[in-house]
């Protein structure tokens, strides 16, 4: 790749479709975790609730939290939507923001995570296709600016890399005890205690291996064109097992999303679409009289 392509590939235009199709997935999954949080605002984000943060001390009343979490609902639906894309990230990204400064009890990687890509779809052109916005614009756009989808990608692979790191230099994760622990602990789902009743020691010590193994290199082949496909099978493989043992919320979903929609060549995804057109009835639709 000459200087010149390297430049216009994180600088110039881009397929709308992968920035299109994370937007969708994201704000529904997003909108789905504030209606779960909405019975619990009180407690989570008011001022009779319990906070350890600085920004704490300014939580809100009771009914001024329950709008803050439905303000953030309504703009997560907006952004799946694609109305009023670009102002509805800035208002969902500025409720999250401080929601999240005030729950630091609840603070977990995901819901940082969620803050850099709320910022990220803000600078994006997310909602030129497959939108309502694209709709009353009369259509999709043809291009988009490259950037935001490019950071949204590097923002995924640290996390994976850095998280790969941690678990390094932990030593309950390589020889395979936290994991152990994690599939008989109070996270567990039924099917993680049923998992860990059976499964052996040197079989838990190999998944931990290879969950850290995936984490340092995987990142790095994302970027890789003919190893891109096998990372990506692996990691939904990987979070879909972590998603049914484990209870924790939507984080295996929002990486799926990410790794069937960010990373994948626009064109993948424009042949399924073809195929599935196709292959509809409205699709088959050419003006021809359908046989008797």
């Amino acid at each position: 790749m000459t200087h010149s392509s390297r430049a216009d590939h994180w600088l110039g235009a881009t397929d709308p479709l992968p920035l299109a199709l994370y937007r969708a997935g994201f704000g529904a999954l997003l909108c789905g975790e504030c209606l779960t949080r909405l019975p619990y605002a009180k407690e989570l984000y008011s001022s009779v609730g319990f906070h350890r943060s600085g920004v704490g001390a300014w939580a809100p009343p009771p009914s001024v939290a329950y709008a803050f979490v439905l303000v953030a609902a309504a703009g997560a639906a907006a952004i799946s939507l694609g109305w009023r894309t670009r102002a509805a990230s800035v208002v969902t990204l500025a409720a999250w923001t401080w929601l999240h400064a005030i729950d630091q009890i609840n603070e977990k990687a995901l819901h940082s995570v969620i803050v850099v890509v709320l910022a990220l779809l803000a600078l994006s052109d997310a909602g030129a296709a497959r939108s309502l916005d694209a709709r009353r614009a009369g259509g999709d756009a043809p291009a988009v600016w490259a950037t935001p989808l490019r950071l949204l990608q590097l923002q995924f692979a640290q996390v994976y890399f850095f998280a790969g790191v941690a678990k390094l230099f932990a030593a309950g994760w390589i020889t395979g005890s936290v994991l152990q622990l994690s599939l008989s602990s109070r996270w567990a789902t039924d099917t993680g205690l049923w998992v860990a009743s059976w499964i052996p020691d040197v079989a838990v010590r190999l998944l931990a291996l290879l969950t850290i193994l995936y984490e340092l290199v995987g990142p790095w082949l994302l970027f890789v064109p003919w190893a891109r496909p096998w990372v990506i099978a692996f990691g939904v493989s990987l979070h879909l097992g972590i998603q049914s043992t484990l209870s924790i919320g939507w984080l295996g979903s929002h990486f799926i999303l990410a790794l069937v929609t960010l990373y994948p060549d626009p064109a993948t995804w424009r042949r399924v679409f073809a195929y599935v057109r196709a292959r509809l009835p409205v699709g088959r639709a050419d003006g021809m009289t359908a046989p008797p």
